[in-house]
């Protein structure tokens, strides 16, 4: 370690709106792989937060809005699907960071 200072990690993870959850599950090609009703996937999305969090990771919540989601990849021409929900968070946490330093 540098000085005992330790390297806060950011996580960033898809979230999705209760009100999005219909149009967004027709928009993942995999939805099929996800939970039916928004509650279950909340829960257990709280669930890996709450992980994340405790293993000293901070975590960004990623939230995916249907059109923006959607656009976004089209414009990189990739598939509405787990990959790019990831990828998608992985970006809204390094625009965290960089706003933070």
């Amino acid at each position: 370690m540098f000085g005992g200072l330790q390297k806060v990690m950011i996580v960033g993870l898809p979230w999705f709106r209760r009100e999005d959850w219909p149009a967004l599950r027709a928009l993942f090609v995999d939805a099929d792989t996800l939970h039916a009703e928004w509650e279950d996937w909340q829960q257990s999305a709280t669930k890996v937060e709450a992980q994340i969090r405790a293993s000293g990771q901070r975590v960004v919540r990623a939230e995916l809005r249907p059109e923006a989601f959607a656009a976004y990849c089209s414009t990189l021409g990739i598939p509405t699907d787990a990959e790019a929900r990831l990828l998608w968070a992985n970006e809204a946490a390094e625009r965290e960071t960089q706003t933070h330093h």
